[in-house]
């Protein structure tokens, strides 16, 4: 059971359920409920005053339909869920607009508990109901912010990630429904997939036409056009298209010449380019910045050993290696860079610890099978 259920089905004390006596039955227009199926009703003080029989008929009926809308909404796969489902359609067969308006009463009143209930309970008999989804989607956002705002930000993800999937769900229904394209920008961008947020909302400004909210969301995607710029820099180094990331990051760097990473990404264009020279600015400028993080002397002590700096690249290999012994791939290009020099008890030092660190990475493993050769042969 996922949290999202444990959660709905913590709800369930709302709800008790009475049966008919035997042979006893309920007609709603016409539909006859037995007396097998168990019967929901909203409050204990109803279900004590339905035993009394101080309750006439028609009164029981509504209360009785509450009752299975809650249940529907806390329990999504309940074990009469498709007789209860008959019951609501007998009952009225436009329940669905029922529960949307009872639903949006709960949310007025600020029960945002129970207005959750009954947009679940709506998707719950109706999957493609956009309404109740995109409302049930808005409910669990909701419930995201409020176990964040308590700390708990865990358990505010998941819901957050089913209300980000909820709202998705609608596009395939209706990709017109621009409240969605909307709402999904703000999820995006919380996520930060600045480029999901900003292709969603260029989506959202070709279906809608409220003046103010299209406003806001040209306001949102200028304040994104940097995070899109580095975000589309980032997938150009992935894809291995560096002069392309490069013009995404030399743009960002002079707009933000504090963002040592953008120095670094710079760097690593210029190094995929073979530009090794340009490299080592960038990547002693991101030093410059920020000097704590071990990938940036990695990559600059790699850059100096192919321009033939060894001496230069083992001291910032040493950098590097002080903030962080544990990270091969830095402490294996030093031990390199002392086998280039000829300093072989150093390299096979190095290398060895490497190997000890990560005995699955091939290029460590197939040099240590080397280096066991050359001391066979010392």
């Amino acid at each position: 059971m996922n949290e999202i259920d444990n959660y709905f089905k913590g709800k369930s004390s709302k709800i008790s359920f009475i049966e008919l006596m035997e042979g006893a039955f309920i007609e709603i227009n016409g539909y006859i409920v037995k007396d097998n199926i168990p019967l929901p009703i909203a409050t204990n003080t109803l279900v004590k005053e339905i035993k009394k029989g101080n309750v006439d008929e028609e009164f029981k009926v509504a209360y009785l339909i509450e009752g299975v809308i809650y249940i529907l909404g806390i329990d999504y796969d309940f074990k009469f869920k498709d007789e209860y489902k008959k019951i609501l359609y007998n009952y009225d067969s436009k329940i669905e607009d029922y529960i949307l308006y009872r639903g949006f009463k709960h949310i007025e009143n600020k029960n945002y508990e129970d207005g959750a209930i009954f947009f679940r309970a709506l998707t719950n008999i109706n999957n493609k109901n956009i309404n109740g989804i995109f409302n049930y989607a808005l409910s669990l956002e909701n419930i995201s912010k409020d176990f964040i705002n308590k700390g708990d930000q865990t358990k505010g993800e998941v819901f957050l990630i089913e209300s980000t999937n909820q709202l998705e769900s609608i596009l395939d229904i209706d990709p017109k429904f621009s409240l969605v394209y909307y709402k999904l920008g703000y999820h995006y961008k919380y996520y930060e997939q600045f480029l999901k947020a900003k292709l969603i909302w260029k989506k959202y400004l070709k279906f809608d036409d409220d003046q103010e909210r299209i406003q806001e969301v040209r306001e949102q995607l200028e304040l994104i056009t940097d995070d899109v710029d580095f975000e589309e820099g980032l997938n150009r180094i992935s894809n291995g298209e560096y002069e392309l990331a490069l013009e995404k990051f030399l743009k960002l760097a002079l707009k933000h010449e504090e963002w040592w990473n953008i120095f670094y990404l710079a760097g690593l264009a210029y190094k995929g380019l073979g530009q090794y020279e340009n490299a080592i600015d960038f990547f002693y400028e991101a030093i410059e910045l920020d000097g704590k993080n071990v990938d940036v002397y990695n990559e600059l002590g790699i850059c100096l050993f192919g321009t033939g700096d060894i001496n230069e690249a083992i001291e910032i290999f040493d950098e590097g290696i002080a903030l962080d012994d544990t990270d091969y791939k830095i402490v294996f290009n030093r031990g390199m860079a002392f086998l280039q020099l000829g300093i072989i008890e150093k390299a096979i030092e190095d290398i060895s610890t490497a190997y000890r660190l990560n005995p699955n990475d091939m290029a460590v493993k197939n040099q240590m099978k080397r280096l066991e050769k050359l001391k066979e042969n010392i």
